[in-house]
């Protein structure tokens, strides 16, 4: 019984340290037609992406952008490992 729970418990670790290196992922929502400018401006996004990919040593790459309901736009960024 006891190495079968040492058996579980390996495995439990193994699979939630493999979660915490899977790629990480960033998405800005905005409207366009909003007149506040109290969030980063469409063009300041690549900016704020790399600042947070930077946290984790990564490097912020554009994915893609849908508009959604309400003219709603949701810009999707990846954060990858640096190319040396």
């Amino acid at each position: 019984m006891g190495r079968d729970m040492r058996i579980v418990g390996l495995l439990g670790l193994l699979l939630a340290l493999s979660g915490c290196a899977s790629e990480r992922s960033i998405a800005f929502i905005y409207y366009p037609n909003h007149p506040a400018d109290s969030f980063p401006r469409p063009p300041d996004f690549a900016g704020e992406a790399q600042k947070e990919c930077a946290k984790y040593g990564l490097v912020a790459v554009h994915d893609w952008d849908s508009v959604t309901d309400f003219q709603r736009v949701r810009s999707f960024w990846r954060c990858v490992p640096v190319s040396r």
